[in-house]
C-alpha cells in the first residue's frame, strides 16, 4: 500500500481543524453574512467531514495529544512564531525603502520559503524557518538590523527557541509515524486543512476587534488549547 507523509495530517493539526470547524459551525449564523456559501449546512457538512476523516484514519492516535509535552512544545512553538512575526513587521517597516535587503534576506533566513505556510499552522514549516534562520544569520545582518531599532534580544529569543524545540525531536518523530496515511487519506486530510485555513483567513479579519473569538480560529492557540 502506497503511503506519504506530510506535517498538515499529523494529529495535532487534524483535532486543531476539528475544534475550528466546531467553533464555525456554532458561529455560523453570524458568519453567514460574510461568505455566501456559508450557511448551516455547508458548517454542519464540514464538521461531520472532518469527524468522519478522524474516525476513519486517526482513531488509533488520539490519546497521544494529551501528552504534557505536545502541550509545552506547542508553546516552545508559539513562542518562536511569535518573535519571528515580530521580526519580519519591523524589518518590513526599516527597510521599506531597500526592497532588495529585504529580498535577500528573507531568502537567507528561510522566510520566502518557509514563513507562509508557518504562519498557517504547519509545525515542520515553522521548525525548518527557525533552524534555517539560527543557521543563515550572519553577524553583518543582525549588525544592520540592529542597527534600525531592532533591540538584540529579540535575535537572542529566536535563537534560543531555535535550540530549544531540538528537546522536542521525539514530538516530531511521533507524529511523522502518525502521519503515514495511504494516498487517498493524505489527500482528503490536505484537502481539509486548506479550507480551514481559508475559513480561519477570513473569519480572523471578521474577527479583527473581538480578540476572545478571533483566537477560536487561530491555529496554534487552538492546538495549544487543545
Amino acid at each position: 500500500m502506497e503511503t506519504a507523509t506530510a506535517c498538515p495530517t499529523s494529529t495535532a493539526t487534524i483535532l486543531a481543524c476539528q475544534k475550528i470547524a466546531k467553533a464555525f459551525k456554532e458561529n455560523i449564523y453570524e458568519l453567514s453574512s460574510i461568505r455566501n456559501e456559508w450557511d448551516p449546512e455547508y458548517a454542519t457538512s464540514l464538521y461531520e467531514w472532518i469527524n468522519g476523516t478522524i474516525e476513519e484514519f486517526y482513531s488509533g492516535n488520539l490519546d497521544s495529544i494529551d501528552d504534557q509535552r505536545y502541550r509545552d512544545w506547542h508553546e516552545v512553538m508559539v513562542a518562536g512564531l511569535q518573535s519571528l512575526k515580530v521580526l519580519r513587521a519591523s524589518m518590513k517597516v526599516d527597510f521599506k525603502n531597500n526592497k532588495g535587503f529585504l529580498r535577500e534576506t528573507f531568502q537567507k533566513l528561510g522566510y520566502s520559503d518557509y514563513y507562509s505556510d508557518a504562519k498557517n499552522g504547519d509545525h515542520l514549516s515553522l521548525y525548518n524557518l527557525l533552524k534555517t534562520f539560527e543557521r543563515n544569520l550572519d553577524n553583518e545582518t543582525k549588525r544592520l538590523i540592529c542597527e534600525k531599532g531592532v533591540p538584540e534580544s529579540l535575535f537572542k529569543k529566536i535563537a534560543a527557541t531555535a535550540r530549544q524545540i531540538d528537546e522536542y525531536k521525539c514530538c516530531f518523530e511521533i507524529l511523522e509515524n502518525e502521519n503515514e496515511l495511504t494516498s487517498y487519506g493524505l489527500k482528503e486530510v490536505a484537502r481539509i486543512y486548506e479550507v480551514v485555513q481559508d475559513i480561519c483567513r477570513i473569519t480572523a479579519a471578521y474577527y479583527q476587534f473581538d480578540p476572545a473569538r478571533r483566537d477560536e480560529f487561530n491555529f496554534y492557540k487552538v492546538m495549544v488549547n487543545l
